[in-house]
């Protein structure tokens, strides 16, 4: 096994779904685990939702959802994104249920469950301000009149999906106004559903009023507050650590380089620390002489440029060995870590990408 590993923490996964239940109060969970569960591995962790009792689950792409089927997840599995027409075959063949916002989808869905001889469940969408997919509120009621033709399909769900829960509050509400209000219209001319659906993990704990029959919580399960590092509004806590090991020490110079395109000067003797992980692993390049690592409990700081395999520590005059632990994300404990919060800001992106962005050649290991 490589010296790279995630360690995948399910005591910390199960302590952050009881956090979410909580939360939820009556409301149903559709745990969100496309992107091979925020980096966490796809099928390990919806196999560990399953046990611990949860009975739904969201998916990007009908891909992912034919891998847990794969797996023997039973449960239901949503698919956010249906694609293309040519996925209608799989949702029917695999027993998934789509969120759809185009009839041509639907008309495809029903040739396809047609010749199986099965009445298949669908969600549809409504775009109340994010303009990326879904019905636009005046276009719900012909849309519904529109699917009643297809006898083989049950539309029994409803939902949105919110643009700024975690940062502007003002527009969040806007954007429930106008699911609030398709609602109404819809209930007025007899359509009402099983299921509704709005909250991602920031409305789900700031938003009560937003709270239907299910709600969608993605980071939150892996452990980190979708709205600012340490909010103690949410009570979790973080799934993944990234750890490697130190493979080489060399001294170097007062004057000398180190990594592609001499990024880095050394202004005086130190010691170099070469760690095998890399942006093939999803380290990311923009963590060049910025991101800090620990190495026996201190904090060291990477230096020279990050390569496809492997980055570079400057561990000044410090008594570091080769098999030392090295960790990237995380730590040993609860109290001395380093955030994907922290890596995200050197980085300008956001803690979802820090995570989805493990690749899969690192291996994952799980721990209960």
């Amino acid at each position: 096994m490589r010296h790279t590993v995630a360690e995948i923490l399910f005591a910390n996964l199960e302590y952050n779904l009881n956090f979410i239940k909580k939360t939820a109060g009556n409301a149903d969970i559709i745990a969100i685990v496309k992107a091979n569960a925020y980096g966490h591995g796809i099928v390990e962790i919806s196999k560990k939702l399953e046990d611990l009792g949860v009975k739904k689950f969201g998916v990007a792409y009908a891909d992912e959802g034919t891998v847990l089927r794969n797996a023997g997840i039973n449960s239901n599995i949503y698919v956010l994104f249906p694609e293309a027409n040519s996925n209608a075959k799989v949702c029917v063949d695999y027993n998934l249920i789509p969120l759809v916002s185009s009839i041509d989808f639907l008309e495809n869905l029903s040739a396809e469950a047609e010749k199986t001889g099965k009445t298949i469940k669908a969600h549809i969408f409504i775009d109340t301000g994010m303009n990326r997919e879904g019905i636009r509120p005046e276009n719900a009621i012909d849309f519904m009149q529109q699917a009643e033709k297809f006898t083989n399909i049950q539309i029994i769900g409803i939902c949105t999906h919110f643009a700024t829960a975690s940062s502007n509050f003002i527009f969040a509400k806007q954007q429930l106004e106008k699911f609030n209000h398709t609602l109404d219209i819809l209930k007025n001319e007899g359509y009402e559903f099983e299921e509704i659906h709005a909250d991602n993990s920031a409305a789900m704990v700031l938003f009560p009023e937003s709270k239907f029959t299910d709600v969608r919580p993605g980071l939150t399960l892996y452990g980190y507050p979708p709205t600012v590092p340490g909010d103690t509004a949410f009570d979790v806590k973080p799934v993944m650590t990234l750890k490697s090991k130190v493979i080489s020490v060399r001294r170097i110079k007062k004057g000398d380089t180190v990594g592609y395109a001499m990024k880095y000067i050394s202004n005086k003797e130190r010691n170099i620390a070469t760690i095998p992980i890399g942006y093939g692993d999803g380290y990311l390049r923009a963590m060049t002489n910025k991101a800090e690592c620990l190495i026996n409990g201190k904090r060291y700081r990477t230096v020279g440029t990050v390569c496809m395999d492997s980055c570079m520590v400057d561990v000044g005059d410090d008594d570091i060995a080769v098999g030392d632990d090295v960790y990237l994300l995380g730590g040993p404990d609860g109290y001395n870590t380093v955030s994907a919060y922290e890596l995200a800001a050197l980085a300008d992106t956001i803690p979802y990408e820090i995570l989805s962005s493990v690749s899969a050649r690192v291996p994952r290991i799980y721990f209960d």
